[in-house]
């Protein structure tokens, strides 16, 4: 199964509530979640992996996604324009420094 941001965030979160038992962290998002006995769950070492990511950047995956999308915002028109010019500039170089194609 596909993890989700938001299904990473309450593993970490539920994680450091219950004291740091993945089998309690697992019972809750089966909860939360309205899953069955059968039906698939982070395991114990991905709930470890999990967690020790967060421990180590202090960011679960929903908020790298909000600064990748805030930096992508912040690139103005201009920017573009600008980068734009440059590949044209230095693609108009490379065609005029080649031989023709036969």
């Amino acid at each position: 199964m596909v993890w989700l941001g938001g299904h990473r965030a309450f593993i970490v979160e539920e994680f450091i509530k219950n004291g740091g038992s993945p089998v309690a962290t697992q019972r809750a998002f089966r909860i939360r979640f309205a899953l069955g006995r059968r039906e698939a769950v982070p395991d114990k070492k991905m709930i470890y992996c999990w967690v020790s990511n967060f421990r180590q950047t202090g960011q679960t995956l929903e908020a790298l996604k909000e600064v990748i999308q805030q930096e992508v915002a912040a690139i103005t028109p201009e920017m573009v324009l600008k980068v734009m010019d440059n590949y044209r500039e230095a693609t108009s170089v490379y065609q005029y420094s080649r031989p023709p194609l036969e």
